[in-house]
């Protein structure tokens, strides 16, 4: 099944297809599993199923979702993993994910892919992305959503200063991070690097004034030279 059939039938409620994630970012996903042949896989958020419906499709094998707020969604997100038919590969865990990664460590699951995508405030990313790393296998994979987040772009920042044991890796898509285990984490129990960027947040503070509020001929002149740049 290719991400074209998948989200022919997908059903994504109108309102929320601007806050989902994006058809050419599942395709992303997709691909890159196919690429580097990865079966072993987590996500922590599942929304519309958009990404874990790609993840499925392209490994076509078990994989761990953890979100306890699919009622938020009337369910469609479970809804939409039935009507594509890949209901017998998901493992849905209908918790936090503070709660499931701490069990999936202590019964020692290791995996290859795991897609960051769930509680969006700083710590809640930051214990996602903890546990990840233990979880993770060596030359393993890391992607992180919603980059243009202050609290996404602070765990980038902390992970750049602080853990030399992964390397970012460069996607086509700005609103992901891709990083790769690549060695053990050395780091003594003072170790410290601070990770506060002024960049980050001017970064965050534009993006938010272009998204919200009303429309203006300044906005259009930024948002004609961000065309330009890509």
């Amino acid at each position: 099944m290719t991400p074209k059939e998948i989200d022919d039938k997908l059903v994504i409620p109108e309102e929320d297809k601007v806050t989902s994630i994006k058809i050419l970012e599942a395709e992303y996903i997709y691909n890159f599993i196919k690429e580097h042949d990865i079966k072993k896989t987590l996500e922590t958020g599942f929304g519309y199923a958009r990404s874990a419906s790609n993840i499925i499709a392209a490994s076509e094998c078990k994989h761990i979702v953890i979100d306890p707020f699919q009622a938020n969604y009337q369910y469609l997100g479970l809804k939409n993993i039935e009507k594509i038919g890949l209901q017998n590969l998901l493992d849905f865990r209908n918790d936090y994910s503070h709660n499931i990664l701490p069990e999936l460590l202590e019964k020692k699951q290791l995996f290859k892919f795991i897609f960051i995508d769930g509680d969006h405030k700083f710590d809640g990313i930051l214990i996602d992305f903890y546990y990840s790393d233990l979880l993770l296998e060596n030359k393993g994979y890391i992607l992180l959503h919603d980059t243009w987040m202050r609290s996404t772009q602070l765990v980038m920042s902390f992970i750049k200063k602080n853990r030399n044991d992964y390397i970012k890796l460069k996607t086509p898509l700005r609103n992901f991070a891709l990083y790769q285990k690549v060695g053990l984490d050395k780091r003594n129990g003072m170790y410290f690097k601070e990770f506060y960027t002024t960049k980050s947040l001017i970064t965050y503070n534009v993006i938010t004034w272009l998204t919200t509020g009303n429309q203006n001929i300044l906005k259009r002149i930024v948002f004609k030279l961000k065309e330009l740049i890509k």
